[in-house]
């Protein structure tokens, strides 16, 4: 296998460099307040995600009300004293001071700390705090930067790995315990990160994000914060992501969710007539680009954690629930470190997610029950007879797991069991069992956590998940079997071109993206429950099915199908033709209509018949409206060069279903003990189906003639 990271003396692990990692929790009402190891631990097991150019924490505790605590990056004493001085000015005498070298900082800065008692008015001070960062900017050059300020909050950032920046601060052993803590380890993109003045936390007041992804309405969102007196910008999109939230709730009055609205940015179709007229107001603030965004937030009433993400969700965040904590992480092993046992789901595309230290829960981010979104862990363990060894994964890492697997095959096992997994990456990738042209049967059985890209590439493996999956599942399978008796993340089955992949729980976004048949390979793909959007994106063969064993009303998300050109998509449940594929706006549509009405081209009942339609479709249309008419509608709103038609129907399974889904259903039943009255259930239930006009006319018997079971 090629190598995919590079060697951390320091730590001992192979590191992988990927994106930015993310972690937020806050305790429940009544619940024990949450130590820093808490945080320390759950972003320091995912330094993979990062580099030594930055990470931090920010804790928030409700308690501290009395005095303003502010903290300041400074190149020098003098510069130090400087900012101490223009602080004093603007706030009276502090009542403490101090200058902290930190031990082994590789950025060259002091940290100055200092509390004061502030009388005067609190958004004044966030304007008193831009003016000095202001002074400080010189050119190119950048004497200092006060990095955090207020009454609740105080953040922890440096150069350098998560562990690095906890012992560069002394907090790498119990030593403060807070309301809520966040973290990030730092990929950086668009920033230095040679200064610990680019690293996450960003805080304005007792307002702090972290942040993975990129802002492409960076401009935007630079001017509207211009356009009110903002002026010292250090010229990261992370930084404005903090204004931009303390702009909304402090200086607009806006509660924490139509904040938490007007940053996401979700699509038209899903918002209120309220949410619209937010988005409409303060357009200058919405988010655009891959990203999830975690922030705390507290004020004299409460103290709430929030997690955002855009709304094609191109960034993972997973949230997480247990008897004293909610949280929010990159990947599921930061939650399982610290409460094996939590309750896990994923939230929607362009959703938000709150959860406040008084009110406990107020949106989950998902409009899905969550037995669609967690896990099970059942306890069955490796049935079969003969040799099979037994890897305890602690301590572990990837490329180490892959050897074991390997010599257990070579070595004539039957399968291998690895326990105790916590976010390894690439287990299995590459694995082939094929000998002499034929398939040698192995079975990999895997508990905890695994990581991102398991079994990439398989070729004949058999992979059974006890628990979820992460990102990137069998990208490129081509032969063999996965089980997964959780849930799976995004991504699952990007170009699989053969073999099935069996989920219990649900999926996420892109699953089944450019998955292809290939010479006599048919791939399949079983899901129990649901899937988020774009399912079958670029799709050009095999078969997905999607089971909603929970009997969702919605059980896909948008987008299904777009781009398509093969294979079919099985949808237990009614796809709204609007979710299907790239759909027009419903109101273009309708406005481009009233003008052929009122121009004479249809009549005045055809246009309020049209009107009545929950969405305007090629297929409504149809008859209603002119041939010529239809045409250009088809043309301008429905079809482009890099799509073929596709035509979905709302029916029961038919024999021909019944054909190319028997086998397969029957073998998903039997890996998840499905019991005999859901089976004929499912068997029974009607089925939005969705096949190109290509596929379907290549159907050995047209759907559309064979009698429907009852």
């Amino acid at each position: 296998m090629g190598e995919f990271w590079q060697y951390d003396t320091k730590y001992g692990q192979p590191i992988v460099k990927d994106g930015c990692g993310v972690f937020g929790v806050i305790r429940k009402p009544n619940a024990p307040k949450v130590s820093n190891m808490t945080a320390v631990s759950a972003i320091s097991c995912i330094k993979y995600r990062g580099s030594d150019l930055g990470a931090g924490y920010a804790s928030f505790e409700a308690t501290r009300k009395n005095q303003y605590k502010i903290m300041a990056f400074v190149k020098d004493e003098k510069i130090a004293a400087r900012v101490l001085d223009q602080l004093s000015t603007l706030l009276g005498k502090p009542v403490t001071s101090n200058i902290i070298t930190p031990k082994n900082s590789k950025s060259r800065f002091g940290v100055l700390t200092a509390q004061f008692r502030y009388s005067g008015h609190e958004l004044e001070l966030e304007r008193k705090v831009d003016s000095i960062n202001f002074t400080l900017l010189r050119d190119r050059t950048i004497d200092g930067r006060i990095f955090s300020y207020g009454r609740f909050l105080s953040v922890y950032k440096e150069v350098g790995y998560p562990q690095d920046v906890a012992e560069i601060y002394g907090i790498d052993h119990e030593v403060e315990k807070a309301d809520m803590w966040i973290a990030h380890t730092r990929q950086p993109t668009n920033s230095p990160g040679s200064s610990p003045i680019w690293s996450h936390p960003f805080a304005s007041l007792d307002c702090a994000i972290v942040h993975n992804g990129d802002i492409s309405s960076f401009g935007a969102n630079m001017e509207f914060l211009n356009s009110y007196g903002y002026k010292s910008h250090v010229g990261t999109d992370s930084e404005v992501i903090s204004k931009l939230l303390f702009h909304l709730i402090r200086i607009e009055g806006l509660s924490v969710k139509d904040a938490a609205t007007i940053l996401t940015n979700p699509f038209e179709g899903n918002t209120t007539s309220s949410a619209f007229e937010l988005l409409s107001r303060f357009r200058g603030a919405k988010l655009d680009g891959p990203f999830v965004v975690v922030a705390g937030y507290c004020d004299d009433n409460d103290s709430y954690l929030i997690a955002l993400t855009d709304r094609s969700k191109f960034r993972p965040l997973i949230l997480g629930e247990d008897e004293n904590c909610y949280y929010v992480a990159s990947e599921e092993n930061q939650i399982r470190n610290i409460s094996k046992n939590a309750t896990i789901w994923t939230p929607d595309p362009g959703s938000y997610f709150i959860a406040s230290l008084k009110k406990g829960l107020i949106e989950s981010g998902t409009t899905r029950k969550a037995s669609t979104h967690s896990d099970a862990f059942p306890q069955k363990m490796f049935a079969n007879s003969g040799r099979v060894p037994e890897i305890d994964a602690t301590g572990m890492d990837f490329s180490s797991l892959n050897e074991e697997i390997h010599e257990a095959f070579e070595s004539g096992a039957k399968g291998i069991r690895i326990s105790n997994l916590n976010g390894q990456r690439y287990l299995g990738i590459g694995l082939s069992t094929k000998r002499d042209g034929n398939y040698i049967p192995f079975k990999i059985e895997l508990s905890g956590a695994p990581g991102n890209c398991l079994a990439n590439l398989n070729n004949g493996g058999v992979f059974e998940v006890y628990g979820n999956a992460a990102d990137d599942m069998a990208d490129t399978m081509h032969s063999g079997k996965i089980i997964v008796h959780g849930s799976a993340r995004d991504v699952v089955g990007q170009a699989l071109q053969g073999g099935d992949i069996f989920v219990r729980g649900s999926v996420g976004n892109r699953a089944a993206i450019q998955m292809r048949e290939y010479q006599n390979l048919k791939p399949y793909l079983i899901i129990g429950e649901t899937a988020d959007d774009y399912l079958g994106e670029y799709m050009a063969g095999g078969v997905v099915c999607i089971l909603n064993l929970s009997d969702e009303k919605r059980p896909v998300g948008n987008f299904v199908g777009t781009g398509m050109v093969g294979g079919a998509i099985y949808v237990r449940g009614k796809i709204e033709e609007s979710q299907l594929g790239l759909a027009p706006k419903k109101a273009d549509v309708l406005g481009y209509l009233k003008a052929t009405w009122l121009d004479g081209e249809i009549s005045k009942d055809s246009y309020e018949q049209i009107l009545s339609f929950t969405f305007p479709s090629e297929h409504k249309l149809q008859g209603l409206i002119p041939d010529p008419l239809l045409k250009r509608i088809r043309t301008i709103f429905f079809r482009n060069k890099y799509t073929k038609p596709c035509k979905m129907e709302y029916r029961k399974l038919n024999p021909v279903d019944r054909t190319v889904l028997s086998e397969k259903l029957e073998a998903f039943f039997q890996a998840f003990n499905i019991p005999e009255q859901q089976r004929n259930l499912l068997l029974s239930s009607e089925y939005s189906i969705i096949r190109t006009v290509e596929e379907e006319k290549e159907s050995p018997i047209p759907p559309q003639e064979v009698p429907v079971e009852e």
